[in-house]
């Protein structure tokens, strides 16, 4: 088996690291939890570095790194499945239009790299505007009209998600054409509402309820950085990557792409006492 994802730096499992030198049980702790709380957990060694240009990242070890991303969905998965994976990070429109492609095309003429299925993360769809700075200059500017405004907004609010719905449908067609299966998962609420109802779409699963999105899971339970660690970064935590995972593993299984296979001791979540906020 092979697989394949693709997304933005949630899907690279940015910062995850930290988690390498804190036990989960300290991050469980109420008292140190919640976006803002004065007693959130310090984030260890690169606490002492201001987080100002990826300086984190920069200074990150290549074994912190490794940690990183076998912690992230993508490295569960893999272990899950004993399996190896390819894995990219970019928009959604660079994300569809080249790095899917290129890889459909690979599957469909090397044997050896015969993919079973391609997990594509939605970023949010600003990422995808021709020219951002122009277009915020523009936007913000005094000399830009209002009906110019809307018009500027009437694009990223409603052309670009609709464009980018479109294009995930057409992915999706080509992936079924050549014999791969696509799932779907969102980290924003709006391209969720869109392709929401899709088969191939992931919803989260925790505590026997559905979330769409990335954000709408942060609104219920602290799967956030910044609400486990002394951060501001908002990227998933170590607890969303697993809940994430089993969602994937969920909709494997129920469209029939995996079957049980025999497994570890799963995960132990203690009374999750960190979920509420």
């Amino acid at each position: 088996m092979l697989f394949a994802t693709v997304g933005c730096s949630f899907t690279r499992g940015e910062r995850l690291f930290y988690h390498r030198y804190a036990e989960d049980d300290e991050l469980l702790d109420p008292k140190h939890m919640g976006r803002g709380n004065p007693l959130r957990k310090s984030i260890p060694i690169f606490g002492q570095i201001p987080d100002r240009d990826g300086k984190h990242m920069e200074f990150a070890t290549q074994q912190d790194k490794r940690f990183m991303l076998d912690i992230s969905y993508t490295g569960l998965l893999s272990k899950r499945l004993n399996c190896e994976y390819l894995t990219h990070s970019g928009d959604n429109f660079s994300n569809m239009d080249q790095h899917i492609q290129n890889w459909v095309e690979m599957s469909r003429t090397i044997p050896e790299r015969k993919l079973d299925f391609i997990v594509l993360q939605l970023t949010e769809p600003q990422r995808d505007l021709e020219n951002g700075q122009e277009f915020w200059d523009k936007l913000r500017s005094f000399s830009t009209s209002p009906e110019e405004k809307e018009k500027l907004l009437h694009h990223l609010e409603v052309e670009i998600p609709k464009q980018t719905a479109s294009k995930v449908l057409k992915i999706n067609k080509l992936c079924k054409d050549n014999d791969i299966d696509l799932l779907v998962w969102s980290w924003q609420d709006e391209l969720a509402e869109m392709l929401k109802d899709e088969d191939f779409f992931v919803k989260i699963e925790y505590e026997g309820k559905e979330y769409i999105s990335y954000n709408q899971m942060t609104k219920h339970y602290r799967v956030s950085i910044n609400q486990v660690f002394d951060s501001k970064d908002t990227h998933p935590n170590k607890f969303f990557n697993r809940v994430l995972y089993d969602s994937i593993i969920r909709k494997l299984k129920e469209n029939g792409i995996i079957y049980d296979i025999p497994t570890g001791p799963k995960m132990k979540w203690n009374d999750l006492s960190w979920d509420k906020t």
